[in-house]
């Protein structure tokens, strides 16, 4: 590249005034660090990988702010602006300035076309000075919850510590099974919601125990972006590569799908998976996975930067957990697919306290472990997933009532659907994982949620309601659904409203859900269909 001609373009639109110039070139890992010499002449200062460029923006950047900084540079979103001729986006995010407190700044960003080279040109400036006194009593506030996080780091510590400590204890107890199980559910509960109690207590285990580090294989044909993903989780678990899809497959075969006790096993909680690589690409490896009903066992991310609408209606056909765009940021992928783990691993562990005692869920009647089955749902229905299934389930069914009134949905009827909704698969913790999905599958997940509601919901109204949802919620307006397929009216409009905001709420996003469910519009009730077109902005509102 041509680096006195980039000066000489960049000179044109800075001043000596900027904090920070940056021209970034994503696609070779490359960032140009620009500066003002004493006499005012701009030179390259510095050229530093784009990795190296993420680590130094969280060293400034507010943590509250990072995803915000580089969602901000998404070259995908970049390049479509600058197709609608919309050449400059900005962004406001709070800087740490070496006094230690925090002042504001705005980044504006150009894409920037320059010799056949992709770049991403960025300027920074200072304005606090611009700030209006509620902005500054904000900072002050936010200064106050930074100091009180700090001490909530202190406790954290001595929590994660009592809690350890109290299943360590369990653990040598060999007439406390049922209780350890319980308390290891609530260990999963309790790392959902705060990642940094579960990597405290998982370190505790590790220097106690012969563990095994779990790992995630990160498939990508790309060395810049396998070594990316490296550096964002080594911290937290062990790295496996693979460069193609047929050797993600060997991988997954030895320590996955082969149910053979071996040391040598790697503990594989996560995939990461490049789908356009050479030979054996993504799909070679989903459809592998597929066929081999490993979803259920591992999630699977999938980490391409082909975003086109095809692929995505491809993918999601797949039980894949997420999609992420490139470029990283490091900050918001490591939250997410550690939250996803968590989630997978709280899911098996919660299994397992069911088919310890019992295969077929009969244990529910023993008075001892009622309670403890009651917890596991209250639990359940109290995580961010089930509240999103809840509100939505509320938006829509009130726009059906409003102009169905021929469903007499009252409030006392509403609050039923909507607190049941999120039990439409309950069942699913007390079916075994390596299950084939069949009818009789499906029918012995149905029974096992038959059973949970029985024992968790005591007002017969509000059991009726959350047993025709586990009952019906798959049925298809058309005939096509599982497991009777019943048709058109025969259905109960709560599972047929459930059915519906299933699939919204597990898409990639609302508004891709609610796409996707008008592109099947035979397959629903066309009065739901009426009723989500009008509930459309407000459910899009809930991301």
């Amino acid at each position: 590249m041509d680096e006195q001609g980039l000066i000489r373009q960049v000179y044109k639109i800075v001043n000596k005034n900027y904090q920070d110039i940056y021209a970034i070139d994503i696609m070779n890992d490359l960032v140009y660090v620009f500066d003002f010499h004493e006499f005012e002449d701009l030179a390259i200062k510095e050229k530093i990988s784009y990795t190296d460029f993420i680590e130094r923006v969280k060293a400034f950047c507010h943590p509250d702010e990072i995803k915000e900084y580089f969602e901000a540079l998404s070259l995908n979103r970049l390049e479509s602006l600058y197709q609608q001729n919309k050449e400059e986006t900005l962004v406001k995010y709070k800087r740490l300035m070496p006094t230690g407190e925090y002042r504001y700044f705005i980044n504006y960003i150009n894409y920037l076309n320059y010799q056949g080279k992709k770049l991403i040109f960025m300027i920074s400036e200072d304005v606090n000075s611009r700030l209006i006194d509620t902005e500054k009593d904000k900072i002050q506030l936010e200064e106050q919850i930074d100091t009180y996080k700090n001490t909530m780091d202190v406790e954290r510590e001595a929590i994660s510590d009592a809690l350890y400590k109290v299943n360590d204890v369990l653990a040598a107890s060999d007439d406390a099974t049922s209780t350890r199980n319980y308390i290891n559910s609530i260990f999963k509960n309790v790392s959902t919601d705060h990642p940094e109690l579960n990597k405290i207590i998982l370190d505790k285990v590790m220097n106690t125990v012969d563990y095994k580090k779990p790992s995630i294989l990160i498939t990508d044909d790309s060395a810049l972006i396998r070594n990316t993903l490296k550096r964002i989780f080594q911290e937290e678990f062990n790295i496996i590569f693979a460069k193609d899809g047929k050797e993600a497959v060997d991988i997954i075969t030895k320590n996955i799908s082969n149910n053979n006790y071996d040391n040598t096993k790697e503990n594989i909680v996560g995939i990461l998976l490049d789908l356009v690589m050479p030979s054996y690409d993504g799909f070679y490896v989903l459809d592998f996975m597929k066929n081999n009903n490993l979803f259920t066992k591992v999630p699977v991310a999938i980490i391409s930067g082909d975003e086109t609408k095809e692929t995505r209606r491809r993918v999601y056909q797949y039980d894949i957990v997420d999609m992420l765009e490139k470029p990283f940021n490091a900050d918001n992928i490591r939250r997410r697919i550690s939250k996803i783990i968590n989630l997978y691993s709280s899911k098996a562990n919660l299994s397992d306290i069911v088919s310890a005692q019992d295969e077929t869920l009969k244990v529910v009647n023993d008075t001892n472990l009622i309670p403890i089955m009651n917890q596991i749902v209250t639990n359940y229905l109290k995580s961010k997933e089930s509240i999103l299934l809840s509100n939505a389930t509320r938006i829509l069914t009130i726009k059906l009532k409003d102009k169905y009134p021929e469903y007499n949905i009252d409030n006392k009827y509403l609050d039923a659907i909507v607190k049941s909704a999120p039990l439409y698969n309950i069942g699913a913790i007390a079916v075994d994982e390596n299950m084939v999905i069949t009818s009789e599958s499906i029918k012995h997940e149905i029974e096992n949620g038959l059973t949970i509601v029985d024992n968790y919901i005591t007002d017969e109204y509000d059991k009726n309601i959350a047993n025709n949802i586990v009952k019906y919620s798959c049925e298809m307006y058309d005939g096509s659904g599982y497991p009777d397929s019943l048709k058109g009216d025969n259905i109960p409009i709560e599972a047929s409203i459930v059915n519906m905001i299933v699939r919204i709420v597990s898409a990639q996003d609302i508004l891709t859900g609610i796409n996707s469910i008008l592109e099947e519009r035979t397959k629903y009730n066309p009065k739901l269909i009426d009723a989500l077109n009008n509930a459309k902005n407000d459910l899009i509102g809930l991301n």
